[in-house]
């Protein structure tokens, strides 16, 4: 492997990882009611292609969570499945699971994408996400 790939995976590794990390960040702000620590996540605006109107600010946002936060009991766990870096952009995959204080269940896959900050961070700019569904082919 030439030493520019090498320089390029290792890159790409480390997106990877900053990435995955970002996933165990916001689950553990949700899990302790921080919202500012969720929020360091995003930039000056976010789409949630779920929403009735998508664009929101960073404020809008954070208010949100907070109003999302405040169901008592709720725990959740992001698992990203997937994570696809193409220069200044990524894709995430993955699935949340969402717990409710009777342990019941909810499992969502999610699709984000991200952009790489000037500092080398990463902010999450759209997302979307929905309920997992069992297919039944029609006999």
């Amino acid at each position: 492997m030439a030493a520019s790939e090498k320089q390029a995976f290792q890159h790409d590794s480390d997106d990877v990882l900053q990435l995955r990390n970002m996933a165990r960040e916001f689950t553990e702000g949700f899990n302790s009611g921080d919202v500012d620590r969720i929020m360091r996540f995003y930039g000056a605006s976010y789409v949630d292609v779920n929403l009735r109107n998508p664009v929101q600010t960073r404020e809008e946002r954070r208010k949100y969570y907070l109003s999302v936060m405040k169901k008592r009991g709720i725990k959740i766990l992001v698992h990203p499945d997937e994570i696809l870096v193409e220069g200044k952009l990524a894709f995430v995959r993955g699935t949340i699971d969402i717990i409710a204080p009777d342990q019941s269940r909810t499992e969502l896959r999610y699709l984000e994408i991200a952009r790489k900050q000037g500092d080398g961070s990463w902010v999450v700019e759209l997302g979307m996400d929905g309920p997992v569904q069992e297919y039944v082919p029609e006999k």
